[in-house]
């Protein structure tokens, strides 16, 4: 009670995504503790972590790692609320958009040397290193970059939008990874342009959702240009694909900027048909607007080389070799 509100409360264990609760006031995160310890999420709930509120934008940074070497991809940024600005619970991630056209130059550099190289270094000098997916999620505040949270794999939903910008062939990065010599892999190509992933969720999400729906359109959504459907909670019943979860399943648009990504995204969604299902309408929209405002500001140029800075943030510029290190 002595600690200064806003704070969070997190259920220490798996809770699914949805094990944060940010609470205004001191009173509201001593009762949520409480039902934390009661039930709330299960066991995940039998270790109640509180942490200081942190001011300032959210980025996810993900990274391939062979065990010293830390290998960037592109930057992305989710949403975990439920309803459109911000509001509602917490959930596993509602959507998710790349690059950031607003990350300050030099932000994956500065990630790297300051964040996930000491940690990777750190965990090779104890005689553990890793290999694998690190993910990092990031609060940008007046202070500088501070870890809200770590974990060992892709981010969800934030792949759904960087992976589509990758051209280079994935699996070969793995395994050189894997094989302890990210150097042995295949340079990461980027394409030119952003994604944008909006997540479908069931009627009672994130609470205990609704299954066993048909789900129709999907066909006609994938239909258009540039948009892909990735599915999380389905399954098959009788030959009819139906519901199988809260998050039910992506839709991934891509384009030149993040408004046209945006503009194909829910051109997408919308025509897809779930029984009771919600998604949010404002994934991606404030930097889209900003970008936009930016971009109708700037004097084109093109002879101007982009700095060496620009071009790995938050995504090469070149649409054919471009190569974050």
């Amino acid at each position: 009670r002595a600690q200064k509100a806003p704070l969070v409360v997190k259920a220490d264990g798996l809770a699914a995504g949805k094990g944060v609760v940010i609470c205004s006031t001191t009173d509201e995160a001593v009762q949520t503790a409480e039902d934390m310890f009661a039930g709330r999420f299960g066991n995940a709930g039998d270790l109640v972590v509180v942490e200081e509120f942190l001011e300032g934008e959210e980025a996810s940074f993900i990274a391939m790692v062979d065990g010293r070497t830390v290998l960037p991809l592109a930057t992305s940024q989710d949403h975990k609320r439920l309803r459109d600005g911000d509001a509602g619970p917490n959930t596993g991630g509602m959507g998710a958009y790349s690059p950031l056209p607003w990350a300050p130059a030099g932000l994956v550099s500065e990630v790297v040397d300051t964040v996930a190289q000491p940690v990777i270094d750190e965990l090779a000098d104890r005689g553990t290193p890793f290999v694998g997916l690190l993910y990092a999620g990031l609060a940008l505040t007046p202070d500088g970059v501070k870890v809200i949270e770590f974990n060992a794999r892709f981010g969800d939903p934030e792949t759904q939008a960087v992976l589509p910008l990758l051209d280079s062939p994935l699996g070969q990065v793995l395994a050189a990874a894997a094989g302890g010599d990210l150097s042995r892999g295949p340079r990461l190509v980027w394409r030119s342009g952003a994604a944008v992933a909006v997540v479908l969720a069931a009627e009672g999400y994130p609470g205990t959702p609704t299954v066993r729906d048909r789900i129709d359109g999907l066909a006609a959504a994938e239909a258009l240009p540039d948009v892909h459907i990735l599915h999380a909670g389905t399954t098959i019943e009788d030959d009819t694909l139906v519901s199988a979860g809260g998050r039910v399943l992506s839709v991934v648009g891509l384009g030149e900027d993040l408004t046209e990504a945006r503009t194909n995204a829910y051109a997408g969604i919308e025509l897809v048909e779930l029984r009771g299902s919600s998604y949010r309408t404002d994934i991606a929209r404030d930097a889209a607007e900003a970008d936009s405002s930016a971009a109708s500001d700037m004097a084109p140029d093109a002879d101007a080389a982009p700095e060496p800075d620009v071009q790995v943030d938050p995504l090469p510029e070149s649409t054919s070799e471009a190569e974050l290190s």
